[in-house]
C-alpha cells in the first residue's frame, strides 16, 4: 500500500484516455499491482450497437441536451442516441460533439472559455464538453467497480490523464483543468505523455508479449527503441533508453504531426467531393446525418481491414448511401450518382491524356503514382466497388507523413546504437501502415505491442503506481522570464530603452532558465 503527499492511501490507479477517435480507461488496484504489475483492467465490451464494430475503446463523441445544457450520453451510446433524436426529428434538442480533442491541437490560442463547434454550427464551452467527456468515463469506471463488490473511496483513487507529448503547455494544463472540473481532486490527480506511458507499458512486457520481434529479441537493459505512437489524431515519437525495468530516460525531446488515422478519413471525403462536389457532401452530412454516419463506420471498418495484399485482390466495397446521393446530385448536379462517377472517371482519363501534372488533380494520383483509369470505381446497388489501389491512396498523405517525422528523428539520432521501432496507438494495427514502415526502414527492427490500442491506457496505470518511470526529458521550449535589465548600448534594442529612478533600463528582455533541447534530470 502506498500513501500520497496528502498522507491518504491510494488503493488504486485508473487511467483515462479522451482520444480523437477513441476513448477508454484502465485500471489496477495496488495489492495487484504487486503481485503482477500487468495485471491491468480495462472495459472489454464496448459495443457500437447498431453495427457490428466491436472495440477495445468506445467512440469519442458527447451528446448533451440544449435546453438543460446536461449531459446525455457518451461514446457508442451517444452515437445510437444521437441517430435516434435525428430519426424522431428531435436532433435540435441537442449539441452532438464528435473527434473534438484536435480542437486543442488545431488552435492558436487556448483558453478556459473557449468555444467549440458542432457539425449543425452550434457552439457549446470547450472546458465543458473535455470535462463532461472525463466524467462519462469516470461514471463508466465506477459502475464496473461496483460490480465487482469492491468497496473504495474517491480519495484512495489515483487518476491519470493521459496527453500527447507534442501538445503545447496550455493545452496539457487545459486538460488538466477539465479534469478537475470533472470532479477529480487536483491532489489526486496526474498528467501523463502519451508515448511515455506507452513505452513503459511495452519495455515491462515479456518478449513473448511481443509481436514482429525476431527469434530471441528482448526490450533488454541498455536498450535504445524509437516509440511511435499512432493515433487517431495524432503522431507522438519519443526516443528512450532503457535503464532498467524500472527506469526510462529520453534520448530526444518529443515530435509529431496530426498525421493519425483520421487523415485517411479526410482523404476519403475528399475522393467522394472529387466525384461529386463540396455542396453535395455538406449537404448528405447536414440533411441525412445517419445515413452520413453510417458512411462513415463503414470506412472505418474497412479502414482497419485494409492490407497490403490486396494490391491484386478483388474490389473493396464500401456500402453507400445511395438513394440521399442519387437526389443530392439531382438537386446540385443535375444528373444521378452514377453518372457523376463516370463523368469523374472520364475527367481524369482526359487528364491522363494531356498529360497534365498531378498539382492540377487533386486525387488523380493513386499510391502507384499512375491516374485512376477507368473501371476502377464501380456502381453495384447500395455498394461502391473501388479497386484496393485506391483505398491504399487515401493512406498514402498519412503514411509519408508519418514516415518522414520517423526519418527526421532518427536523423537527430545518427550517433546513438538505435536499431528498434515500437509502434503503438489505434492506427499501429493497419498491416498498410505497418508494411510501409518496414520498407522504408528496412534496417530497423519493427515491433509492437500485442495490444497496441491499449498501451497508453495501460502504461498510464503503471505511471501512477511508479511516476518516477522516466528519469530525464529534454526540453521543448526555452523556458525563464521578462526582466528589465540596465540599459547596454550594445546588445539592446533602442526602441526598448526605458528611463526610471535608477537610470536606463530595457523592456522585455527574457532571461532563460533552461534552454530548448536540454536534457534535464526528473527524479
Amino acid at each position: 500500500m502506498t500513501t500520497d503527499e496528502a498522507g491518504c492511501n491510494i488503493l488504486m490507479v485508473v487511467a483515462i484516455d479522451i482520444g480523437t477517435t477513441y476513448s477508454g480507461y484502465a485500471y489496477s488496484f495496488k495489492k495487484e499491482y504487486e503481485v503482477d504489475k500487468l495485471n491491468i483492467h480495462s472495459n472489454q465490451v464496448w459495443n457500437s450497437g447498431s453495427k457490428s464494430l466491436l472495440s477495445l475503446k468506445t467512440q469519442t463523441c458527447i451528446l448533451i441536451n440544449k435546453d438543460t445544457k446536461e449531459f446525455d450520453s457518451f461514446g457508442f451510446d451517444a452515437e445510437n442516441a444521437y441517430e435516434d433524436s435525428i430519426l424522431g426529428n428531435e436532433a435540435d434538442k441537442y449539441y452532438f460533439f464528435d473527434r473534438f480533442k484536435m480542437v486543442l491541437h488545431n488552435s492558436e490560442i487556448i483558453s478556459k472559455d473557449m468555444e467549440i463547434t458542432d457539425g449543425k454550427g452550434n457552439t457549446f464551452p470547450a472546458i465543458e464538453v473535455f470535462a463532461l467527456a472525463i466524467q462519462a468515463l469516470m461514471q463508466s469506471l465506477m459502475e464496473q467497480i461496483l460490480k465487482r463488490d469492491v468497496p473504495i473511496k474517491s480519495n484512495e483513487i489515483k487518476w491519470v490523464l493521459t496527453v500527447p507529448a507534442i501538445w503545447n503547455d496550455n493545452a496539457k494544463e487545459f486538460m488538466r483543468i477539465s479534469a478537475i472540473k470533472a470532479g477529480i481532486r487536483e491532489d489526486r490527480l496526474v498528467i501523463a505523455l502519451e508515448p511515455e506511458v506507452a513505452s513503459i507499458y511495452c519495455q515491462t512486457l515479456p518478449p513473448d508479449k511481443i509481436t514482429g520481434a525476431p527469434d530471441g529479441f528482448s526490450v533488454a537493459d541498455g536498450t535504445n527503441y524509437l516509440l511511435v505512437d499512432l493515433g487517431g489524431g495524432t503522431v507522438d515519437i519519443t526516443a528512450h533508453h532503457k535503464i532498467n525495468m524500472d527506469y526510462l530516460e529520453e534520448l530526444s525531446r518529443a515530435s509529431g504531426a496530426a498525421c493519425g488515422g483520421t487523415m485517411v478519413d479526410k482523404e476519403f471525403l475528399k475522393f467522394l467531393e472529387c466525384i461529386v462536389g463540396k455542396k453535395v457532401m455538406k449537404h448528405l452530412r447536414e440533411e441525412h446525418t445517419v445515413d452520413y454516419m453510417d458512411l462513415m463506420r463503414d470506412f472505418e471498418t474497412i479502414k482497419r481491414k485494409m492490407n497490403s495484399a490486396s494490391d491484386h485482390g478483388k474490389k473493396i466495397n464500401i456500402i453507400i448511401p445511395l438513394s440521399h446521393l442519387n437526389s443530392l446530385c439531382q438537386r446540385f448536379l443535375e444528373k444521378d450518382f452514377e453518372t457523376a462517377i463516370d463523368d469523374f472517371l472520364e475527367e481524369e482519363e482526359r487528364k491522363k491524356n494531356e498529360g497534365t501534372a498531378r498539382q492540377e488533380s487533386e486525387l488523380s494520383n493513386n499510391a502507384n503514382g499512375g491516374k485512376i483509369p477507368k473501371r476502377q470505381i464501380l456502381l453495384v446497388g447500395h455498394k461502391m466497388r473501388v479497386d484496393p489501389v485506391i483505398m491504399k491512396s487515401f493512406f498514402k498523405t498519412a503514411v509519408e507523413t508519418i514516415v518522414l517525422e520517423i526519418s527526421n528523428v532518427l536523423q537527430n539520432l545518427e550517433r546513438t546504437n538505435l536499431n528498434t521501432i515500437l509502434l503503438v496507438g489505434g492506427f499501429s494495427e493497419s498491416p498498410l501502415v505497418q508494411k510501409i514502415i518496414r520498407q522504408n526502414f528496412p534496417d530497423m527492427h519493427i515491433i509492437s505491442p500485442e495490444d497496441p490500442v491499449l498501451a497508453v491506457l495501460k502504461g498510464a496505470v503503471l505511471f501512477g503506481h511508479k511516476p518516477d518511470f522516466i528519469t530525464s526529458r529534454f526540453t521543448r521550449y526555452n523556458y525563464g522570464r521578462r526582466i528589465r535589465p540596465l540599459f547596454d548600448e550594445s546588445k539592446h534594442d533602442p526602441k526598448k530603452r526605458v528611463t526610471g529612478e535608477d537610470g536606463d533600463r530595457c523592456r522585455d528582455v527574457f532571461e532563460i532558465f533552461m534552454e530548448i533541447n536540454k536534457k534535464s534530470a526528473i527524479r
